[in-house]
């Protein structure tokens, strides 16, 4: 029996998927707990709404990111707990898995983790003809964070160079508490010329809505055209986004 593949690539998702692809629901995408007891866990959920078992195995990587946006995952210490970090789910049922802070230091900014959940590739039955089976498999990859009501980030423009193809912009998260730059708008001043250069969030694609961790610079890249051509590393520049 000839097999058909499909590959989806969603951000913060990761989908591989067959015809009768038995797969399930995974939530919340994005989680926060502190260091302090009554908040040092958080729960996700595991929803199986097929008609055939699953297996699923969760795991925790740190999260890091350099000046591009390319992120690393690290393995974490001890500072992690998750359980349970393999299950089987039944047909049309729910389970949850405990994330919990275990460290024994209190962090001094904003951690930040990924919490993996994979479908184990496990052979279906096969039919009585001895056809070959079909594997699945299904990844989500969510955020956790480790926060302190005390932390909270603060989003500066560091700097602005240009050459004669490119401009890059690049941002310094100065905060404790990751931001992302939701609904980004940018006005660019010269006071000399009496000049505004309004960026909104359409023309700042690439850039708005992106993540920029704690105590992290992030560095974004656009073709010299248009307005971007206009804008001077001198100019004033106001930022406007949708705070956390």
């Amino acid at each position: 029996m000839k097999r058909r593949f499909f590959f989806i690539t969603i951000s913060s998702l990761i989908l591989i998927f067959s015809f009768n692809t038995y797969a399930f629901k995974f939530s919340p995408m994005s989680s926060s707990i502190g260091t302090k007891a009554d908040e040092a866990s958080s729960l996700y959920y595991l929803e199986n709404d097929s008609e055939q078992p699953i297996a699923v195995q969760v795991s925790l990587a740190r999260r890091e990111m350099d000046l591009n946006g390319i992120e690393t995952n690290p393995k974490i210490n001890n500072e992690l707990s998750v359980y349970p970090s393999q299950l089987i789910i039944p047909p049309n049922e729910k389970r949850s898995v405990k994330v919990a802070w275990v460290g024994k230091d209190k962090p001094t900014k904003e951690l930040a983790y990924r919490l993996i959940a994979e479908q184990l590739p496990i052979d279906l039955e096969r039919n009585k003809n001895k056809k070959a089976s079909i594997k699945v498999l299904l990844r989500y990859v969510a955020a956790l964070y480790v926060k302190d009501d005390v932390f909270n980030s603060d989003v500066i423009l560091k700097n602005i160079s240009k050459d004669n193809k490119q401009v890059s912009i690049e941002f310094e998260n100065c905060g404790k508490k990751h931001q992302v730059l939701a609904n980004l708008n940018l006005k660019f001043s010269d006071e000399k010329k009496k000049k505004e250069i309004i960026f909104t969030a359409d023309e700042l694609r690439g850039m708005t809505g992106e993540n920029i961790l704690a105590e992290s610079k992030r560095v974004f890249v656009f073709p010299k055209v248009g307005k971007f051509a206009e804008i001077n590393s001198n100019d004033k520049v106001k930022i406007s986004f949708d705070k956390d």
